[in-house]
Parts: structure tokens; C-alpha cells; sequence
């Protein structure tokens, strides 16, 4: 049986601290801690569900390394993180019960692409189809054929190993 999430818990003290001390140190991105923005990630394309105190939205990559950093102080070394992208893993990989970092909503560039040398740098936001509609004029493709791929991101295919049809074809 699946447990039924409850909305009147409070927020963990640690993860109220935390989010201070975020935008204390420059975060610019979002961080959300209503009860709507957090059940909206509380769970993904699996039947398991998990009701997290904070959701950060990172703006850019000056916001992942504050964030890291902080993280690793000793004031907060306990709290669990888990990046999420776009939502569409099958076994719960984005779900945690404490801090919830959406690479989704802000990260979502195609930063470069080298055509000569066959590789192009993106954010870790980005769709999967947006970024085959951008290589397509060029004569390129990302292979992985899933079935989730106009909204899985690149960050969450790599963050979970999602692979699916044509990995073994094309890399």
C-alpha cells in the first residue's frame, strides 16, 4: 500500500536554516516550500511517492556551487538532496523526503555545439526532443529512443542511466 502523503508536517528547522542561508550566500534561484510546489515533484513516473521539505530551482551554475557548498558544511551535511529533471523515471530516483533540486525550470540551454568534432554542450534542463529539434539541421540525433523524450532531460537521462532503445546502435 502506497502511504498517503500528509501536507501538515511541518518544514524540518534544518531545511528552513538551509534556505537562509542559501539566498544569504547570493542563490538566485527559486526555492519553494509551499505545500503545492512541493507535492507537485513528491512523486514522478513510478508508483512511488515522497513528500520533500524544499524544492531549489537553480537559475544558474553560480547557484549549484553555492548550493553544493553549503551543503557540505557541517550544519548541514545530513540533508539529502536529489536532482530531478524533467519527472519521467520509472524507479523513484528523484524522490527524496528532504530537498528536491529541479534542473528543469531555469537550466534548460543549448550552450555549444562543435559540428567538426561531433559533441555539443547543453544544461542539464534540457529535453531530449528540444534538443534533437536543434541537431537535426546539422545531421545529428540523440539516440536513446524513449518513450518519455518530449519531456525527459538530458540531466535526468544521465542521472539515471536512462538509456532506452538505440543505446547499444548508436553509443
Amino acid at each position: 500500500m502506497i502511504p498517503k502523503l500528509n501536507p501538515e508536517l511541518a518544514l524540518d528547522a534544518s531545511i528552513v536554516a538551509f534556505s537562509k542561508a542559501l539566498l544569504a550566500a547570493g542563490f538566485s534561484g527559486d526555492i519553494e516550500t509551499s505545500y503545492g510546489s512541493r507535492l507537485a515533484v513528491a512523486t514522478d513516473n513510478s508508483v512511488y511517492q515522497a513528500l520533500p521539505q524544499a524544492v531549489l530551482l537553480p537559475k544558474t551554475t553560480d547557484d549549484l556551487v553555492i548550493l553544493t557548498s553549503l551543503a557540505q558544511t557541517s550544519s548541514f551535511c545530513h540533508i539529502k538532496f536529489s536532482p530531478r529533471g524533467g519527472g519521467t523515471g520509472t524507479n523513484g530516483q528523484a524522490l527524496t523526503e528532504h530537498v528536491v533540486i529541479d534542473l528543469s525550470r531555469h537550466m534548460r540551454g543549448i550552450l555549444e555545439l562543435n559540428v567538426e568534432q561531433r559533441w555539443v554542450r547543453v544544461q542539464a534542463g534540457v529535453i531530449k526532443d528540444q534538443l534533437n529539434a536543434f541537431l537535426k539541421p546539422y545531421g545529428f540525433f540523440f539516440a536513446p529512443d524513449l518513450s518519455t523524450s518530449n519531456r525527459a532531460t538530458i540531466g535526468g537521462m544521465i542521472n539515471t542511466d536512462a538509456s532506452g532503445q538505440g543505446s547499444l546502435v548508436y553509443g
